[in-house]
C-alpha cells in the first residue's frame, strides 16, 4: 500500500520488484488501483477511495471473486498498511464487509486467502458457510505463520511458505508442510464453505490454464526452504543479515546493530508492560493466560474489545505487540471495566520506559 519497495534504498536493485529470486521485474508499469480502504474496495464503493487508480470490485452476480490479503496479524486482527500504526483490521469488521458483499448479491464465489500471524482467529466462529465464500488461512487461531527468509542474495523478503505455496495453486503440499515436518509449525486452515476448495484457483483469478506456460512455472517456483522462521522474528532476520553483510567499520553496520538492538528492547518493553498490566486487575495472571478452545469466538463483544485496546493508552502497540491482543481479549472477557483497564495501564506506564518505542521502526 504504501509503495516504498522499489525505491528503498534497502532494495539491491533500486526501482525493481520481484516475485522469485531469478524473475523479472513485475513493478514497471504496474498501477496502484487503489492506496487507502480496503472495505470500500471489496464492497465497490469507488467514492469512498482517495488514490491510485480508484478501481473497486465492480462485480455482478456470476462472477468469481479472489483476494489474498497479506500483512502482520494478532489474535482477532490484521495490520492496515495503509492507516497510521494506531489502526488495525478487526475480524468481525472484515466478516461484516463479506456479509455486505454477499447480501448485494455480486458475486457467486469469492475465495479469500489470508497470509498473518493467529490469522485463523479472524474467521473461525465468525464466517458462515452459507456466503459462498471458501477462506484459507496461513495458520490457526493461536500460533504464528512461518516466514522463509530472504535468498542470499537479499537481506529481505516477503516470502511466507502459505503463500508462496498458495499462489502456485499447492493447497495441499502447504497443508502437508506445515502440518507434517517438524520445521514448520503453523497449520493452514479453512473456513467458510469448504466444497469451494475443489474449485481451481484460476475461477478466481486471472491464471487461466490456457495461458499457463508449466515449465516457467516449475522452473521460477520458489522452493519450500526447510529454513522457515517465525514470523514475528522476520524483522531481526533482516537486520542481522544487514549487520553481517555490512563493510565493518562502516555508518550501515553500526546503524543495523542499533535497529538489531532497539527491536530487541522494543519487544521487551511490549512483553513486560503486559505482564505488568495483568498483574493488576483482579484475577489477571490467570486471564491473560486464558486460550478459548476451537469453536469460540475470541471476545464476546468486539465492541468493547476495541476501546480496550492497549494502543490508545500507550501508543504503538506494534506489529510485534500484536500477539498480544488475546490477552487484552481476555481481560475484556473477564468483564474488567474500561476504568480499571485504564488504572492498570497507567501503573504500568509509570512502572516502564517506553523511549526506545517511539525510535523502533519495524519492518
Amino acid at each position: 500500500m504504501y509503495d516504498d519497495i522499489a525505491q528503498s534504498e534497502e532494495n539491491p536493485r533500486p526501482g525493481v520488484i520481484i516475485n522469485n529470486p531469478h524473475g523479472e521485474d513485475v513493478y514497471k508499469g504496474v498501477p496502484k488501483d487503489y492506496v487507502d480502504n480496503f472495505f470500500a474496495v471489496i464492497l465497490g464503493n469507488r467514492i469512498a477511495l482517495t488514490g491510485g487508480s480508484r478501481k473497486v470490485v465492480d462485480s455482478g452476480p456470476n462472477d468469481h471473486i479472489f483476494i489474498y490479503y497479506g500483512d502482520h496479524g494478532g489474535p482477532g486482527v490484521l495490520g492496515l498498511s495503509y492507516l497510521t500504526y494506531k489502526s488495525y483490521l478487526y475480524a468481525n469488521d472484515l466478516v461484516d464487509v463479506l456479509k455486505k458483499k454477499h447480501a448485494s448479491g455480486t458475486y457467486k464465489s469469492l475465495v479469500f486467502y489470508l497470509e498473518a500471524c493467529e490469522s485463523g482467529s479472524i474467521f473461525d466462529c465468525l464466517l458462515p458457510e452459507a456466503l459462498n465464500i471458501y477462506a484459507t488461512n496461513a495458520s490457526n487461531a493461536e500460533e504464528s505463520s512461518d516466514y522463509l527468509g530472504p535468498p542470499p542474495e537479499y537481506e529481505t523478503s516477503l516470502g511466507y511458505l502459505h503463500s508462496v505455496a498458495s499462489m502456485e495453486d499447492r493447497y495441499t503440499p502447504v497443508r502437508r508442510t506445515a502440518n507434517q515436518n517438524s520445521f514448520c509449525g503453523s497449520h493452514v486452515m479453512q473456513y467458510g464453505d469448504l466444497k469451494l476448495s475443489a474449485e481451481n484457483l484460476f475461477l478466481h483469478s486471472c491464471m487461466y490454464p490456457a495461458n499457463d506456460n508449466q515449465s516457467f512455472v516449475d522452473n521460477n517456483a520458489v522452493q519450500l526452504s526447510s529454513k522457515a522462521v517465525y514470523q514475528p522474528d522476520a524483522n531481526l532476520l533482516h537486520f542481522w543479515h544487514k549487520f553481517i553483510k555490512a563493510p565493518e567499520g562502516s555508518l550501515r553496520k553500526f546503524e543495523a546493530q542499533k535497529e538489531l538492538a532497539d527491536a530487541m528492547t522494543h519487544r521487551t518493553h511490549i512483553d513486560s508492560s503486559i505482564k505488568l498490566i495483568g498483574s493488576n486487575p483482579p484475577h489477571g495472571p490467570e486471564v491473560l493466560k486464558t486460550i478459548r478452545p476451537t469453536g469460540q469466538s475470541l471476545v464476546d463483544d468486539w465492541d468493547i474489545l476495541k476501546p480496550l485496546t492497549f494502543e490508545i493508552r500507550w501508543g504503538s502497540l506494534s506489529q510485534y505487540g500484536m500477539k498480544h491482543m488475546r490477552y487484552i481479549a481476555n481481560i475484556c472477557n473477564a468483564g474488567i471495566k474500561q476504568e480499571q483497564m485504564a488504572e492498570a495501564s497507567a501503573q504500568a506506564h509509570f512502572k516502564a520506559d517506553w523511549s526506545c518505542v517511539k525510535k523502533n521502526t519495524e519492518v
